[in-house]
């Protein structure tokens, strides 16, 4: 599974990306995240398979949904919460539903 995350500058979201991975490994997948800005999104996009958006890219989504909508990918924005907390599990975890339904 190839996760994006994306931020203001690809900063941020960088660290709850690396405790996704290994979230997801624990649970025997092999993952694998990359940060970006969110002004890279359509640069990047077909490369990954599901995209998180860091809560302060709430105020983007109509941005982020059509990219993704354009390419046929699946995206969700972070609660404030699982972001603030760097909780890769539920991050993986939402990701993984996007993937799955």
């Amino acid at each position: 599974m190839r996760i994006l995350f994306i931020c203001g500058n690809g900063v941020s979201s960088g660290m709850i990306a690396t405790r996704t991975v290994k979230a997801g490994e624990s649970q025997g997948y092999d993952v694998t995240t990359e940060a970006y800005s969110y002004a890279e999104l359509s640069e990047v996009i077909d490369d990954f398979d599901v995209i998180m958006a860091a809560p302060q890219m709430k105020c983007n989504e109509d941005m982020i949904k059509e990219i993704c909508e354009e390419h046929d990918r699946k995206y969700a924005i972070i609660d404030n919460y699982v972001f603030s907390t760097l909780d890769g599990t539920k991050c993986f975890e939402v990701a993984k539903n996007l993937l799955e339904n």
